[in-house]
């Protein structure tokens, strides 16, 4: 009888499997970490200021992420700063990517292509900067990443598996779900109509993957069931109170304004008559001559109060001018969401904000002077605990939207076409058993995404497009993957039941590990 072994092999502290996503991870985190160092305790915009008023002044109001905006608050008062909740969103989007690199790896991409990957996001202000913005279209973003990851798992999980009977392998990537699950609620959570991206992308998922149906339904109303429970029913009973236009009607009015500069002569006596009552027609003509904005037109003359007590009939006009104008309709939509569909600037080629921040030029003291006297006013500023870090990354973001490389850095079309090229590239490849539709599941996420900036966006800025371009960088190496054969079906051998041989095998295993 052989001697027991007193010295067994110690276990590693971190397995195999998760040396390469969290050496990937802690990569993406220490990027992160200089711009964030560089830009202490964050980065800022309008919004920033337009949250912290709200939040800090009992003005709670859902015309922006209420769950964002308890998160900031809870910042705020548990720290008296900013730097928590920026530092919280390094550490989510490096986990994100972390978990992104291992379902690059199992789709056979090599580890020196997922950290060049890597590497270029957090370098990129566009994908680096971004982060330590405290914004709500970061966590939007996040979001949206760990969706395109736990699809990327599952594909990769549904093409290992066997067909059986033509079947796609709907039992696979089981862990994944959840994971979807979080990311489309995320999403939901971060921004008002990020309901309507979750469903797009729902409805890509159905088109690629069908026979996985019943799982993808379910991930995708849970966190739409749970925004509208929470905006209808839970938020206005703590006392949120919900905006005076719902920002769709926006879109509506910017479209009349649109089609009545361009085309006056169309609009009868009772509609300029209509018009007239909420704003000026010099208004509604000047403004919606810039189809690149919506804001200008429900702004300055415009009588807001009064266009929500006539919304009805604004309504109605709207259904009447897309009928007689469906084109102007058609140009206004395609003009505001010209940074979702065009590898060109456009007329803002930018929309994001600056690193630079200059409380009294961004415009929101001039309407809220109150703030001044704010108790956290003093720390919405620029305190780089790295000073030596801030010139640089200043100097290299500004750069580069100053250069011309705007239309590259900045690019959330360019790097969705990029995304979908290489996930085309990839379902095209031979392959046994021919080709799989599951890859194409692949686009779901950035498509969806792309499809709600057209939809509904109130201009061409790059915020909204941030997550097809993360995606984009961080999706580059699959242009380098080779598709896992899928799995052979255990054949049993004549006169064993199914799952008989696998059972003996394993007992053989057993008896020759145990002790004689």
């Amino acid at each position: 009888m052989p001697a027991p072994n007193r010295f067994p092999l110690r276990r590693p502290v971190v397995p195999p499997r998760l040396r390469m996503p969290l050496g990937i991870a802690a990569l993406a985190q220490a990027g992160y970490l200089l711009w964030w160092a560089a830009f202490y305790p964050g980065l800022f915009s309008y919004d920033s200021f337009t949250y912290s008023y709200e939040v800090t002044t009992g003005h709670w109001i859902a015309d922006h992420s209420i769950a964002y905006d308890g998160a900031l608050w809870l910042s705020l008062v548990g720290t008296g700063d900013y730097a928590a909740l920026t530092l919280a969103q390094t550490v989510a989007m490096a986990a994100v990517i972390g978990y992104l690199a291992a379902g690059l790896r199992k789709l056979g991409v090599r580890t020196r292509w997922i950290a060049g990957s890597v590497l270029l996001t957090v370098a990129l202000p566009s994908t680096g900067a971004f982060v330590v913005y405290a914004w709500k279209d970061v966590p939007f973003a996040i979001g949206t990443v760990l969706a395109f990851a736990a699809v990327l798992h599952l594909v990769a999980d549904t093409l290992r598996q066997p067909r059986r009977h033509g079947g796609s392998g709907g039992g696979a990537g089981t862990r994944s779900w959840p994971l979807l699950g979080l990311g489309l609620l995320v999403v939901c959570l971060a921004r008002n109509n990020g309901f309507l991206e979750v469903v797009l992308i729902g409805l890509a998922l159905l088109a690629a993957l069908p026979r996985m149906w019943k799982r993808t339904t379910v991930v995708v109303l849970a966190p739409v069931l749970c925004f509208f429970a929470l905006s209808d029913g839970l938020y206005p009973a703590l006392g949120v109170t919900k905006p005076l236009n719902n920002a769709a009607y926006s879109f509506l009015y910017g479209d009349i304004a649109y089609a009545y500069s361009r085309h006056p002569g169309t609009f009868t006596a009772a509609d300029t008559a209509l018009m007239a009552e909420v704003a000026p027609l010099k208004h509604w003509s000047a403004t919606g001559a810039d189809c690149y904005l919506i804001d200008p037109v429900v702004r300055g003359s415009f009588d807001l109060p009064l266009a929500v007590r006539l919304n009805s009939r604004l309504t109605g006009l709207f259904g009447e001018v897309t009928a007689r104008t469906p084109l102007d309709v058609a140009q206004a939509t395609l003009c505001r969401s010209h940074a979702a569909w065009s590898v060109t600037s456009g007329a803002d080629p930018v929309g994001v904000a600056g690193t630079t921040v200059d409380k009294g030029l961004i415009g929101f003291v001039a309407t809220h002077p109150e703030i001044t006297g704010n108790r956290y006013y003093p720390e919405m500023s620029i305190r780089p605990l790295l000073r030596a870090l801030h010139g640089p990354a200043n100097a290299w973001a500004e750069g580069l939207r100053r250069s011309g490389l705007v239309w590259l850095v900045w690019g959330g079309a360019l790097w969705a076409y990029l995304t979908y090229a290489a996930v085309l590239a990839l379902f095209a490849r031979r392959r046994p058993g021919g080709r799989r539709r599951e890859v194409l599941a692949l686009a779901a996420v950035t498509l969806g995404s792309q499809l709600n900036v057209i939809a509904a966006t109130p201009s061409p800025l790059y915020r909204y497009l941030a997550a097809p371009t993360l995606i984009g960088v961080l999706a580059l190496p699959l242009l380098s993957a080779r598709l896992p054969r899928p799995e052979p079906i255990p054949v049993p051998e004549q006169g064993q039941e199914p799952g008989q041989r696998e059972s003996s095998v394993l007992t053989d295993e057993v008896k020759l590990d145990s002790p004689a």
